[in-house]
């Protein structure tokens, strides 16, 4: 009985070591396995680890090209600003070109107009002068057959001729005589020897005019030394500056009033008149004085109405440490380099603009424009 039941323990046991050795198999079986997948999920994760490094680099890459073309497109933005504002402005040039183009023809389209009523004006005048010119003739034939009366009656004795010699002052007096066209004429000043040639305007602002200066066309040179301008120079019948010591030993024979006439390349005509005027000895530096003014020229004097002394390139006496005459050029009553001008330099249309040196009168067209023409003329205050 013990036998069977050792031979049934022993069964048992071997059963049981079997069952053990069957299931140590499958557990290194399982274990083996279960490296193999491990070894496996190792080298898949290897793999997924390498391919995210690769991926890393490979974003890391596009970052950069990314930011690069980021700054290469901010580039791109900032030349297309630089660019819009480059066109922005030459559109806004050539606005103002088109605009300055139309209003430069509008202008030319008045001069043209102003020229051709001036050249039908021309025209007539022409024309009048003919018919004045024939009835001169007229005149002239008459003349002559009254001439040759005379000589006739003086030849028999039955006549007598005689002269009178008149002598006019200046042209006011020679317009109350009764000659009443514009020209040249001689006048007597006092303490001046010989007579002394003048233009007379007889037509301005009702005639009478001693005129002592006159710029119309740049054909006289006004850069004078302080002598020049003492004894005058130019031609009276055009440009010309009558000479301070007889405009000043005119001035002071009796009360004359003053006036200027100026105008621009435009057409513009205007004037200042002066009550008053008169000018000192060349001891006091032909210093002038001047009372109400008046005029179209501006509202105000261009001329210091308190007094100022004449200056030239080599006699400087003005109020300025720079020397006005040689800064602005010509001889003038300068003070302080002041307001006016109308001995400076003789610019022509196209180059008279932004001329400090040049014909100027600040309360017409401004300290820096040079005018076309100018004159000015004196006569006796209660003429």
């Amino acid at each position: 009985m013990v036998q069977i039941q050792a031979k049934a323990v022993q069964n048992q046991t071997a059963t049981m070591l079997e069952i053990g050795t069957n299931l140590l198999t499958q557990t290194a079986e399982q274990t083996r396995k279960l490296t193999d997948v491990e070894a496996q999920v190792l080298n898949q994760t290897s793999r997924i680890e390498i391919q995210l490094l690769e991926n890393s680099l490979s974003t890391n890459k596009l970052e950069k090209q990314l930011l690069l073309q980021i700054n290469e497109l901010s580039k791109l933005h900032d030349r297309n600003s630089v660019l819009e504002n480059k066109v922005l402005e030459i559109e806004a040039k050539h606005r103002s070109e088109v605009e300055s183009i139309k209003l430069e023809k509008a202008r030319l389209q008045q001069i043209v107009s102003r020229q051709t009523n001036t050249i039908e004006s021309l025209e007539k005048q022409l024309h009048s002068a003919s018919n004045n010119n024939s009835a001169l003739q007229k005149q002239q034939l008459q003349l002559m057959d009254s001439v040759r009366t005379l000589v006739d009656l003086v030849t028999q004795g039955r006549g007598v001729m005689k002269k009178e010699d008149k002598i006019f002052r200046d042209c006011a007096e020679i317009y109350k005589s009764g000659i009443v066209i514009s020209g040249v004429y001689f006048i007597h000043i006092k303490n001046i020897t010989e007579p002394v040639k003048v233009f007379c305007d007889m037509e301005t602002g009702g005639g009478g005019w001693t005129v002592f200066q006159r710029r119309e066309n740049g054909s006289v040179e006004f850069q004078k030394t302080w002598r020049e301008y003492k004894m005058g120079f130019g031609d009276p019948a055009g440009e010309h500056w009558l000479g301070n010591e007889a405009v000043h030993l005119l001035t002071n024979q009796a009360s004359y009033s003053l006036r200027i006439e100026l105008k621009d390349w435009e057409g513009n005509q205007k004037y200042s008149l002066y009550e008053q005027f008169q000018l000192g000895s060349e001891r006091q530096l032909y210093r002038m004085v001047l009372k109400g003014y008046s005029g179209t020229a501006g509202q105000q004097s261009s001329l210091l109405l308190s007094g100022a002394n004449f200056s030239t390139r080599d006699s400087d006496n003005d109020n300025c440490n720079c020397k006005c005459a040689l800064v602005l050029t010509g001889g003038w009553w300068f003070d302080a380099c002041g307001l006016s001008n109308l001995n400076g330099i003789y610019y022509t249309f196209g180059h008279n603009i932004r001329k400090l040196n040049g014909i100027k009168w600040h309360h017409f067209r401004g300290p820096s424009y040079s005018l076309r023409s100018t004159a000015m003329m004196i006569r006796p205050s209660d003429f």
